[in-house]
């Protein structure tokens, strides 16, 4: 069936948004820092979802409990009275049930305003915010050989889980742009995939696209999986279904974010991408 799209979905069962407090936070690098965060719901939370997509509500004061969305058979709704929250989507990075753990990263670049970059920089222990259940194509990562990825520092924790999940003799090529070369980081990956880093501005990403375009890539048994900044994904999704001749059910490809706008300014045209995969 090539000419499917990836399913994405809620690939766990339905549950209403939780609230969640801060527990600890742990710069792993300049940009990036992990907030590990608790509830004892989270003992029920789906096992396995390192690399779903979530998304997270962030009170107006950027602490406070946040009013969550109401779920019902008319579709969502938001109790009366309470102020909207902030609205962000953002990466399982790690789950742990039994510790009623979950860990989420947020780049920390300078100059940037964003709700969630306040959020995550005047974090503190017994903070609030919500989380939904993951969601994402189904599987998470498809059962292949070769692997090929692509993304930016917005995408590294997804990329950094879902190698984590790999067989041990996988295969494939992975290429990053990261801002501040000090955020390279050692990955947890199968012997046989490859990770290049390349460091600098928006202007590196010509760089990333045309190192992704050099590789030699199976015909058979691949899967690709890109996600970042809003041209990486038009011209290597663009690439691998004209050039490469690949189906739709090979490649997950999403834009997360667009050069010169906020999340907001680039909803619509963010869905348009995501709504036009042949384009």
């Amino acid at each position: 069936m090539a000419n499917d799209k990836p399913v994405e979905k809620n690939i766990y069962r339905p549950a209403p948004p939780q609230l969640v407090q801060v527990k600890s936070i742990t710069d792993i690098s300049p940009s990036i820092r992990s907030i590990t965060f608790t509830s004892e719901k989270l003992a029920d939370y789906p096992i396995g979802s390192e690399g779903g997509h979530i998304k997270i509500f962030i009170a107006p004061d950027l602490k406070s409990k946040p009013a969550l969305p109401i779920l019902s058979e008319k579709g969502r709704s938001w109790p009366e009275g309470e102020p909207r929250p902030f609205v962000r989507t953002y990466t399982v990075r790690a789950i742990r049930p039994e510790a009623q753990e979950i860990d989420v990263e947020f780049a920390m670049h300078a100059g940037v305003t964003g709700p969630a970059y306040l959020f995550a920089r005047d974090a503190e222990q017994g903070n609030w915010m919500g989380i939904t259940n993951p969601g994402g194509p189904d599987p998470l990562l498809p059962n292949t050989q070769h692997y090929f990825m692509a993304g930016d520092s917005s995408s590294l924790p997804a990329i950094a889980a879902l190698l984590e999940k790999m067989n041990a003799n996988a295969t494939g090529k992975v290429v990053l742009r990261l801002d501040d070369e000090n955020d390279v980081r050692e990955l947890t990956k199968p012997a046989g995939v490859e990770v290049i880093w390349i460091c600098g501005d928006i202007s590196k990403t010509v760089e990333l696209i045309s190192t992704f375009k050099s590789w030699n890539i199976p015909s058979e048994d691949a899967s690709f999986w890109i996600a970042g900044e809003d041209q990486i994904i038009r011209d290597l999704r663009r690439f691998i279904r004209r050039d490469k001749g690949f189906g739709r059910e090979s490649i997950y490809a999403v834009p997360y974010w667009r050069y010169g706008f906020d999340e907001e300014g680039y909803h619509h045209e963010r869905h348009n991408v995501m709504d036009n995969p042949d384009d």
